[in-house]
C-alpha cells in the first residue's frame, strides 16, 4: 500500500526524495518496475487532458492494487525479490540461482530461510551458505529457488522469511546428460592446436563442489591445455564449472581460460583463434585472440534449453545489509543516466579482453563513471534494478579479468597472497631481477587494459554478490592481493600486505577492494583469514600512524611532508576518508577509530573558524610551510592556499567568506558556490559529500553542522552523479 501512495506522488509531481513528505507520510519509494515506469510517463499527459481529480480516482486503483500486490509477502518475510521470466528458457519448475546476502542477525545462528511466493505458498529452495557474521548469524548464500511455472514476462515474487530448511543430498554426475561434454579449442598461432575438455577432467575425480543439493550441484575442474600429443601447454590453463539443475533439466557451462600462473618460466602473450563445443553445437568463436600474461576471461552458456530468468535484488534490502553506500534514491537522474551509460556501452567492445564501459587505461585522469566507491552503472542498476544495468554490471564484472593483475599459485590454485609470497613485486624496478617475476615477453602486442590502483573500480564485489557465481570471487581475491605489490617488498611490509605506501587515493580504491574482499569471502576459503589479517594490518598501521600517534598532523589529513610539492588534494582524501566509513559500515568495527580520526579533515574545512568553506573544495590545499614542514593550524592552511589561488598577496583576513570580493578573486561562479566547481554535476564538492556522510554516520565531533553547511551551499541545477550522491544513514 505504501509503495502505491509513493507512486501516486510520483505522478502528481511530489519529489518523493524530499524528506519531509516521507515523513509525513512514513513510507519509502521502492525501485520502479515495468509496469508502473510506463503508468508514470503517461501521467502528466493524461493529467492534463483530464484533470488531477479524475486521474487521482483512476489511479489510485490501479497504482494501490498493482503495487500491493507486487509487494504483498508473507508478515514474517525479512526480504523478497521478483523473478522476471524471458524468453526462450523453460518455463516450468524453472530453476533460478542467485546470490542474496542477508543483514546480520536476520537468519540467527542455528536457523536457515525458506521460502514462498508472495500468497504464502511454499517454493523449493536450496541454500549454499557461503558466509556468515561474526555473531554466527548468516551473511551470503547462494540460492537456488523453483518456480513452479515462469513464462516469458511472467513475474514471481519469492519471500524469503526464517524457517528451518533441511540439508539435501547433491546430485551425482549421472544427473548430467549422458553425451555431456564441453570442448575448449584454441588454434595457436604457432600452428599447434591446444585442447581441453570437461568429460576427461570430470572422469579424472579431482573435483570441487562449488553448489551442493538436489536443487543444483555445480562442479569445478580445471587442467592445461594440451596439444595433439598430450603435451600440456605451460601457460594456458582451462576451467569448467558445471551447473547440473537434476537429469533432464538444464545444465548451465562455464568456460574460464587463464594465463595466470605467477611463476612459469618465460611468461608470455598466447595468439590464438578460440572456439568451445557444447552439445555438437559452437557456442563460441573468436579469430585472433592476444592475450597477455597474467589475465583471464569466461564464457557462460547453457548446454540445451536455458533457465532465463532475470532476478531483481532488493534495494532497501542492500541498504540494511550496508553493503552498499546509502545512495539518495533519485530514480530518474538515474534511469536517464543508465540510457547514456548503456548507449555507450553498447558501442564499446565487451567481449573477452576487451574494456566495455570501463576505462581500459586505468591511469587516465580526469572525470570517469568508473571511480567511485561503486561503479556509476552499477549504482545506475542498483538503483533502477533495470536489467541493462544488471548487464553492464555483470559483463564488467567478467571484463576485470583481461587487466594483468591475476596471479595464481600453482601449489594451492588459489590467488596468491602476499603471506605466501612476502618478496614479490610488480614495479617495474623489480620485474625482472633474480629471485622475482620475469618480463612477460609481449610479441610485440601491447594491450589496451593497464590496471591502476589509483583509478580502479569495485568490479566485482557486487557481480558476486549477487551472482553467487566463483568467478567474481576470484576476481575480487586476485586484484585485492595485486594491489599491495607496485612497490618495493619492503615498502608494503612484506608480508602484512599495507597500501599505505601509495598516493592516498591509491590507498582508498586498495582499501575499499580489500574490504570487500575479506567481507564476502567464503568462511571455508582458505583466502578469508588472509584477507582478514591484511585489512587488520592495514587498519593497525593507520591507528599507530594517526590516531595513536600524539604528533599526527593537526588537519587529519593522509599525507606527509613532500620535497617536492607542498600541494595536498582534499579531493583524494575524501575518498579515502568515505571508504572507511564504508568499511565501518560493512562491520569491520576496528577501523571505526581512524575512519572517525579522518572525518576532521573534511569537518573542519567546512567548520573551522580560521577556514573558509568556500574552498574546502579546492583542487589543491597547501599543507606545508615554504621549508617544507607541515602547517599546525588551520590558519597557516588556509592562509597559504589563499595566497597560492588568489596569484596575489592578499590577507586572507581582509577578504570576507562567501563575499562577492571572493567570488572575484578566485573567479567562482556567484556567492555561495563552492571552489572546484561547485555548479557542475561532477565538480570537487561531489566528492566531499560522501566524507562528510561518512562523519555523520561516524557522530564525528562537528559532522552535523559541516553536514548542513554544506548542503546550503547552492548547488547546480542539474542532480548530482548518482554514484556520489550519498546521504547520511537515518538516525533512529
Amino acid at each position: 500500500m505504501e509503495r502505491g501512495r509513493g507512486l501516486l506522488d510520483r505522478c502528481f509531481g511530489r519529489d518523493p526524495l524530499d524528506l519531509s513528505v516521507r515523513e509525513t507520510h512514513g513510507y519509502e519509494i521502492p525501485p520502479e518496475n515495468t509496469v508502473t515506469d510506463r503508468l508514470l510517463s503517461a501521467c502528466g499527459s493524461i493529467r492534463q487532458l483530464i484533470g488531477p481529480g479524475l486521474l487521482f480516482a483512476i489511479l489510485a486503483g490501479v497504482f494501490l492494487g498493482a503495487a500491493c500486490a507486487n509487494a504483498a509477502a508473507p508478515k514474517s518475510a525479512f526480504v523478497t525479490y521478483v523473478l522476471h521470466g524471458e524468453s526462450g528458457g523453460v518455463t516450468e519448475n524453472v530453476p533460478v540461482t542467485f546470490g542474496s546476502v542477508f543483514a546480520k542477525g536476520d537468519v540467527p545462528a542455528g536457523s536457515s530461510v525458506v521460502a514462498t511466493d508472495d500468497s504464502g505458498n511454499p517454493l523449493t529452495l536450496q541454500v549454499d551458505v557461503k558466509a556468515k557474521h561474526p555473531d554466527g548469524s548468516l551473511r551470503h548464500a547462494v540460492l537456488t529457488v523453483v518456480a513452479p511455472h515462469l513464462g516469458a514476462n511472467d513475474n514471481l515474487v519469492v519471500a524469503l522469511s526464517r524457517g528451518r530448511n533441511s540439508e539435501t543430498s547433491p546430485l551425482g554426475l549421472s544427473a548430467l546428460p549422458r553425451n555431456f561434454d564441453a570442448s575448449l579449442i584454441l588454434k595457436m598461432k604457432d600452428g599447434r592446436t591446444l585442447r581441453a575438455s570437461a568429460r576427461p577432467l570430470l572422469d579424472k575425480g579431482k573435483i570441487e563442489r562449488w553448489l551442493s543439493g538436489s536443487q543444483a550441484t555445480e562442479w569445478w575442474v580445471s587442467g592445461p591445455l594440451r596439444d595433439a600429443s598430450g603435451n600440456a601447454d605451460p601457460y594456458l590453463s582451462a576451467r569448467f564449472g558445471i551447473r547440473s539443475y537434476g537429469a533432464g533439466r538444464p545444465v548451465r557451462v562455464e568456460v574460464d581460460v587463464e594465463n595466470t600462473w605467477t611463476w612459469v618460466p618465460g611468461p608470455r602473450t598466447e595468439f590464438y583463434d578460440a572456439q568451445i563445443i557444447a552439445n555438437s553445437k559452437t557456442v563460441f568463436t573468436q579469430a585472433g585472440m592476444a592475450q597477455p600474461s597474467y589475465t583471464r576471461w569466461r564464457k557462460v552458456f547453457w548446454w540445451d534449453q536455458p533457465a532465463a530468468v532475470y532476478v531483481e535484488q532488493n534495494l532497501e534490502y542492500l541498504k540494511k545489509a550496508r553493503v552498499i553506500p546509502n545512495y539518495a534514491e533519485d530514480v530518474t537522474t538515474a534511469r536517464d543516466d543508465l540510457e547514456r551509460s548503456y548507449q555507450r556501452f553498447e558501442k564499446e567492445g565487451h567481449g573477452p579482453l576487451q574494456s566495455g564501459i570501463i576505462t581500459g587505461y586505468m591511469p587516465m585522469t580526469g572525470g570517469r563513471g568508473d571511480i567511485a566507491i561503486l561503479p556509476a552503472w552499477t549504482v545506475e542498476y542498483l538503483l533502477t534494478m533495470d536489467k541493462r544495468g544488471y548487464e553492464m554490471t555483470v559483463v564488467s564484472g567478467e571484463l576485470a579479468g583481461g587487466f594483468h593483475s591475476h596471479y595464481r599459485n600453482t601449489k594451492t590454485d588459489r590467488p596468491v597472497t602476499a603471506e605466501e609470497y612476502p618478496n614479490l613485486s610488480t614495479h617495474s624496478n623489480y620485474v625482472g631481477k633474480p629471485g622475482n617475476l620475469e618480463l612477460p615477453k609481449t610479441g610485440g602486442y601491447k594491450t589496451d587494459l593497464t590496471p591502476q590502483r589509483a583509478h580502479e573500480p569495485s568490479l566485482a564485489f557486487i557481480p558476486y554478490l549477487i551472482s553467487g557465481d566463483r568467478y567474481f570471487l576470484d576476481e575480487l581475491e586476485f586484484w585485492a592481493q595485486w594491489n599491495t605489490w607496485g612497490t618495493a617488498p619492503e615498502h608494503r611490509g612484506f608480508k602484512l600486505g599495507l597500501v599505505n605506501w601509495d598516493e592516498v587515493r591509491g590507498q582508498a580504491w586498495s582499501m575499499r577492494t580489500l574490504a570487500q574482499a575479506a567481507y564476502i569471502a567464503p568462511d571455508a576459503d582458505p583466502q578469508k583469514e588472509v584477507l582478514l589479517r591484511e585489512l587488520k594490518n592495514n587498519i593497525d598501521y593507520y591507528d599507530k600512524e594517526y590516531v595513536n600517534n600524539p604528533n599526527a598532523n593537526v588537519l587529519h589529513g593522509d599525507f606527509t611532508a613532500s620535497k617536492t610539492d607542498i600541494n595536498f588534494s582534499p579531493w583524494m582524501d575524501d575518498y579515502l576518508t568515505g571508504v572507511m566509513g564504508y568499511i565501518v559500515d560493512l562491520g569491520f568495527e576496528n577501523a571505526r577509530p581512524f575512519a572517525t580520526w579522518k572525518a576532521g579533515f573534511p569537518i573542519q574545512r567546512m567548520t573551522n573558524k580560521d577556514y573558509c568553506w568556500v574552498l574546502a573544495t579546492t583542487y589543491r590545499i597547501v599543507v606545508q610551510h615554504p621549508d617544507l614542514s607541515l602547517v599546525r593550524n588551520w590558519r597557516d592552511a588556509y592562509r597559504f592556499t589563499f595566497e597560492r589561488f588568489a596569484n596575489r598577496k592578499v590577507d586572507p583576513a581582509s577578504v570576507e567568506c562567501n563575499s562577492q570580493e571572493m567570488v572575484s578573486l578566485f573567479k567562482l561562479q556567484r556567492v555561495g558556490v563552492m571552489a572546484g566547481g561547485g555548479l557542475t554535476r561532477g565538480g570537487y564538492p561531489s566528492n566531499l559529500q560522501p566524507a562528510l556522510a561518512a562523519a555523520v554516520d561516524l557522530n564525528a565531533p562537528g559532522a552535523t553542522e559541516a553536514w548542513n553547511k554544506f548542503q546550503a551551499r547552492t548547488k547546480s541545477k542539474e542532480a548530482m552523479y548518482p554514484d556520489w550522491n550519498i546521504l547520511p544513514w537515518p538516525h533512529k
